[in-house]
């Protein structure tokens, strides 16, 4: 069974896990703090809908839990630079989200932030949503000129790891969760929350 697979079937806990613990996108759309807006779209969006994200561009919809206002194909280029997708925004917040068709890839962009302030929150909500099923561990970073990447990984723990090798027979292989920043790369966008596979 390959990873994106095992993947998917780490999205359908996380989804339950996010979603119980995490306020309601209403509250959370109370607030235009960046710190929230992009740890919360990153968690109830790329997070909660891995492994179906036409589930989550269903929600993302007027009316439906998650929306947010689509970006319009010229709006959208710079987030998803040449490449086919759909981009949705909390300008407030100056938070975008954006959905990769080819590879079924979920990015959350943000303006403005203080981006130690960011990585904080971000752990320590993956830590209280997903505590119960996953070890979340910071996993080191890497610089690349002004650019810093900062990993967070998560690797399925207790009961649900034993049902994901009972399930796949081999060792699961998580996810890891990339934050990358930079205060002086580009003064329009100082962050990139990524989701991606993690070697066991």
């Amino acid at each position: 069974m390959n990873i994106l697979h095992k993947a998917t079937t780490v999205g359908l806990l996380a989804a339950s896990l996010v979603l119980a613990a995490a306020p309601r996108p209403a509250e959370a759309a109370e607030s235009s703090d960046s710190v929230e807006v992009a740890t919360r779209t990153f968690l109830l969006g790329c997070v909660a809908y891995v492994g179906d994200y036409t589930r989550l561009r269903d929600n993302l919809r007027p009316g439906r839990e998650m929306f947010l206002p689509e970006l319009s194909p010229a709006q959208a280029r710079p987030f998803l630079q040449g490449r086919e997708g759909s981009a949705w925004a909390r300008p407030d917040a100056g938070v975008t989200l954006a959905l990769l068709k080819a590879d079924d890839t979920c990015i959350v962009f943000v303006r403005k932030v203080a981006t130690d302030g960011l990585y904080r929150r971000l752990e320590g909500d993956l830590r209280a949503s997903l505590g119960k099923s996953f070890s979340v561990r910071a996993a080191g970073e890497e610089s690349k000129g002004p650019m810093r990447s900062r990993f967070i990984d998560l690797a399925p723990t207790g009961s649900y790891r034993d049902d994901l090798i009972r399930l796949y027979k081999t060792e699961p292989a998580g996810m890891r969760v990339i934050l990358t920043t930079s205060e002086t790369a580009n003064p329009d966008l100082q962050a990139i929350i990524t989701l991606g596979a993690r070697s066991p």
